[in-house]
Formats: structure tokens, sequence, C-alpha cells
């Protein structure tokens, strides 16, 4: 039986960080727009410090722009702000995020050795991108939130995960970028986790002991290494 690998999408195999960009612009310009007269370091600040409190639910970046407009903007402001701008947001990342260039050597290097698998609250437009460049065809269970009906943390998407795989927990590994939903349910499970730091989550520490990572990596070309000394 090979070990299965689980992935996330977002900021995990997929670059986000372009969208990022454009998402911070938008709303910091947004905000200013509204009445707030927030500098763009204070403004960075204030975001990382919802990243960082763990305001932020399973709907990710567009939880920011409520959570901001709610800080700083009169009362009612943050469904106006959040409304106004909210198909935007979703236009542009369809075209704005991109896989990262290393997922193109280390996926299909993985997948010799090991059954590959996602989880997910992103939507089928990220695994698009797997489509796109051809490297769908390696992952064996794809588990995502819109059809298991369950965004993470929520147990349900990996036990689904790991039902579907026909494998057990000892024999999982769980890669993702954030420690409350990706790392935190995993290590509640039993899964080995790793994290990864090429995202906007970086700014997270552990709160408690399930928030810690197996391992931490910078890049995914790490991963062929440190799953050999796992497993």
């Amino acid at each position: 039986m090979k070990p299965v690998i689980f992935f996330d999408l977002g900021q995990t195999l997929v670059d986000e960080w372009d969208f990022i960009s454009y998402f911070d612009k938008l709303l910091f310009e947004s905000l200013n727009g509204y009445g707030a007269r927030i500098d763009l370091r204070n403004y960075i600040t204030l975001r990382n410090n919802i990243i960082i409190n763990r305001k932020i639910g399973s709907a990710g970046l567009l939880d920011i722009v409520s959570l901001t407009a709610q800080l700083i903007l009169p009362r009612g402001y943050d469904s106006i702000l959040f409304n106004n701008i909210k198909d935007n947001l979703l236009e542009n990342k369809k075209k704005l995020i991109k896989l990262f260039n290393e997922v193109h050597l280390v996926i299909p290097l993985l997948s010799k050795t090991y059954s590959l698998g996602i989880i997910s609250n992103n939507s089928s437009g990220s695994v698009d991108l797997l489509i796109k460049d051809n490297l769908f065809r390696y992952f064996r269970t794809i588990c995502l939130s819109q059809n298991i009906g369950s965004r993470k943390p929520d147990l349900k998407i990996f036990n689904t995960a790991i039902k579907d795989s026909c494998t057990s927990i000892e024999h999982c590994v769980m890669i993702g970028d954030r420690l409350d939903i990706d790392i935190l349910p995993a290590n509640e499970l039993g899964i080995k986790t790793i994290r990864t730091l090429n995202s906007i989550y970086n700014v997270q520490k552990p709160i408690c002991k399930k928030e810690e990572p197996l391992y931490t990596i910078k890049s995914l070309t790490e991963l062929p290494d440190i799953l050999s000394s796992i497993f």
C-alpha cells in the first residue's frame, strides 16, 4: 500500500500572490473610498492581525473584506463594500492564479512513490489549473468542499478523503499552508502534517499543540527528502 499525500490547493499548489496583490490594492482603495483614513502600512498590519488572531473562517480572503470594514468603517458599510467588490475579486482571481513553478516537477516525481490526493475548500477553478497543465492525472483522490458538503476544518472532508483513498490514517500526510484549517484538523485525526510557508498565512503561529506541524517547508521542492524520512 502506497502512502497517501494529500495537498491543499490555494497557496499550497496554487500560486495566489498576484491575486493577493490585486486583492490588497482593491480593498485598500475601497476602504479609503468609503471614508477610512488608513495608510497601506496600517492596512497590511490590520490584515495580518486578522489572520494571526484566527478571525478568518473557511472563506479565506473574502472574510478579510468584511472584517476590515467592520473594524474601520461605520456600522453597515461592511456588507455594502463586500457586495461591491466580491464579483470583481472572484472574476480576477480566475485570471491571476497559477500553479507554483515547482509543482510541475514535484508532483510527477512524488507520484512514482506515493498516491496523491487533494483536500481543499477551493472551487473546481483551481483544479482546472491542474487539468490545464496535465497534472490532474497524478491525483487519485479529489475531495473539494463544494462536492463533499463540508469545509475544512470540518473533519468530515478529511475522513471522506481517507475513506476514498482506501488507506489508513498512519499512511497519510496532509500538506497545507493554514495552521487552523489544514494542520489542526489533520493532527486531530492523527494524520502527519507538513506546513508550507509560501503563503499569506505564514504569519500564523501555533496557538496549541495540535497546530504544530510535523515539518515546515519553504518550498515544495523539499518534499521528496522529507517524505522519504517519514516513510
